[in-house]
């Protein structure tokens, strides 16, 4: 039970102290008896007795590996059946992929990882950002042009499509993809052939194709906005979990963040227990994006080895409405822990509006300073 309660308090799944008594006689001079530890991921031992009972090329040991590879983190039985179909249908090249889930939520490395267990893997493969192309060179950046083509075009371009032959072509933000842009995809997908810019003559590639999106692509294809033949040539969508419906996996995607950039910077700092409640409480409009943002800017502005709540850079989420930054409750949410975590981020930014002079911020927040420092005792 002691073992239980060790582990469930340091991954975050309960909120909690962990603290170590050493008896007096070993106890140095000047120090407490009873100090408070944190403990990290390298702490803990990695169980493989699973997967020694598996045949190495079974299916269940090349997810495995390929997760670890690209560091896909977490255990969410949402999250496991993503990763589950997108195992199968990595089998199928000839079926092209739409990955659907909010900003942040993960989509290119799902995309990595069909790529990675599909026969393709040693070939290319190529990501292209949709959105980040101007609607007038989408058909140049994606097919290729031939030189003279059109003005600027001072010498013959490839295209993602030929950068990508024999691979996979990632085109994340799809519903960005230019109405004429769109016919051409449709064409790559269904006969396998593009015609660059310039040219007369199709071109024959053999490209699989793992689109991704944030967008509503049937509102879209409602309102003309996207092309109901094209949104129906992918045989298949994988749907990701948003992280406020992964309250489990919050704790390890910070230990493991935080692990990453310890190893970067060579440097030992810990999520205290208090941290990882306050992070999982919280709603996470961007998602696994802006958890790593969190993690990463609050440990660079601290010179604390362990990080606690007052330390978490949270900023107020961007809404259109008020209605937007509320999180839905869902399995494993605790509205206390959500208020707590909102009050304390309010007194945070009232401290830092104010220098930290905690008279100034308690009128800022309505309260007295006694009150603000009794608050702010109890978070050390």
């Amino acid at each position: 039970m002691h073992a239980c309660w060790l582990l469930l308090v340091a991954s975050g799944e309960i909120p909690g102290t962990i603290l170590q008594s050493i008896p007096p006689e070993f106890t140095p001079p000047g120090e407490k008896s009873v100090r408070e530890i944190d403990l990290g991921p390298d702490d803990f031992p990695h169980v493989l007795l699973r997967e020694r009972r598996l045949d190495p090329s079974s299916p269940e040991v090349e997810l495995l590996e390929a997760r670890r590879e690209l560091a896909i983190i977490g255990d969410d039985e949402a999250l496991i059946r993503s990763l589950h179909e997108a195992a199968a249908y990595a089998a199928y090249e000839e079926t092209h992929v739409l990955v659907l889930g909010e900003t942040g939520t993960g989509k290119e490395g799902i995309a990595n990882l069909i790529h990675q267990l599909s026969s393709r893997a040693s070939r290319p493969f190529v990501v292209v950002n949709c959105s980040g192309i101007p609607s007038e060179l989408a058909e140049s950046q994606l097919f290729g042009h031939r030189k003279g083509s059109f003005t600027g075009a001072t010498a013959d371009h490839p295209g993602k499509f030929k950068a990508a032959n024999s691979g996979t072509l990632f085109l994340d933000e799809l519903g960005e993809l230019p109405l004429a842009a769109q016919a051409k995809l449709l064409r790559a997908l269904e006969k396998g052939e593009i015609e660059p810019v310039g040219e007369s003559q199709p071109v024959k590639v053999n490209v699989r194709i793992v689109a991704a999106t944030n967008r509503d692509l049937r509102a879209m294809v409602a309102s003309g906005g996207f092309r109901q033949d094209l949104y129906e040539r992918f045989g298949a969508t994988i749907t990701l979990p948003p992280l406020r419906h992964r309250k489990t996996d919050i704790p390890k995607l910070a230990l493991h963040i935080l692990g990453e950039w310890n190893r970067r910077y060579q440097r030992q700092r810990r999520l205290s227990a208090k941290a990882l409640t306050a992070l999982t409480a919280y709603a996470w409009p961007g998602n696994v994006r802006e958890l790593r943002r969190v993690i990463t800017q609050s440990v660079m502005l601290t010179d604390r080895s362990v990080i606690r709540p007052e330390d978490l850079r949270f900023e107020l989420p961007l809404a259109r409405s008020s209605s937007d930054a509320v999180p839905e409750p869902e399995p494993g949410f605790s509205l206390l822990e959500y208020l707590e975590s909102q009050r304390s981020r309010i007194i945070q930014r009232a401290l830092q509006k104010t220098d930290h002079v905690q008279a100034r911020a308690a009128r800022l927040l309505g309260m007295s300073p006694q009150a603000l420092n009794q608050f702010l005792k109890s978070q050390k």
